[in-house]
């Protein structure tokens, strides 16, 4: 059997990482870096400044321009750590994952990367692809693969044979703990197993109440 299970877009995490002198200057060294089109937004960093306690909260906002929509860019600073928390649209109702991630690029090369190089701290972006396996173990992997393979796609867990795959899956994921989401799974379904979008939802219907339930009779055995 195939052991490949895919990889997955995924929203890309900035961090960067120093001393704290270094850090508290981050919001101005980013500041002396943005693009015309890139401003800091004092005011909002202000009008939150409640809500984080002693974190320190940083806000960039970018207008509509260069194939990419207007978007503010929420930092947090804590301690010796400073990470994007957020990146919301300002003209739409919501972000594709290519857009957050383009916008994170856009600001991190174009200012939080030089800024970071100039105060001689650290800057972390992670990649735009992860494999299915940071979210399942191999044993998991495996069952969940040999399910979606050998399972009628138009009846998802019915037959008895099915059903007898489909909860070692469910049984595998227990034991090893896996981090596996229900929207992680769905996706897994649709773009590498075929599933349509009714069928795989109720899977992952079926999933979560397993799991739930694989978890109480252990805490209750």
């Amino acid at each position: 059997m195939d052991n490949d299970l895919g990889s997955f877009l995924v929203f890309r995490e900035l961090t960067v990482r120093g001393l704290y002198p270094a850090l508290e200057r981050l919001g101005e060294a980013i500041q002396e870096h943005l693009p015309a089109h890139w401003r800091r937004d004092k005011a909002k960093e202000q009008e939150n400044a409640s809500m984080f306690g002693d974190r320190s909260l940083l806000v960039f906002e970018r207008d509509g321009s260069g194939g990419l929509p207007a978007s503010g860019v929420a930092m947090l600073t804590e301690g010796e750590k400073a990470e994007v928390i957020n990146i919301v649209p300002l003209e739409k109702s919501q972000l594709s994952a290519q857009e957050y991630n383009a916008v994170l690029v856009e600001l991190t090369k174009s200012a939080i990367q030089p800024a970071a190089v100039a105060l001689g701290i650290k800057c972390e972006l992670t990649d735009d692809q992860k494999p299915f396996t940071v979210w399942v173990s191999p044993a998991a992997g495996e069952a969940l693969q040999r399910f979606s393979i050998l399972a009628n796609h138009g009846t998802g867990s019915a037959h008895p044979l099915d059903r007898e795959r489909w909860f070692a899956f469910l049984l595998q994921c227990h034991r090893d703990r896996c981090e596996l989401d229900t929207d992680m799974l769905r996706r897994w379904l649709m773009e590498q197993g075929g599933w349509t979008f009714e069928r795989a939802s109720d899977l992952v219907i079926e999933y979560e109440f397993g799991r739930g339930l694989l978890k109480f009779a252990e805490q209750n055995a």
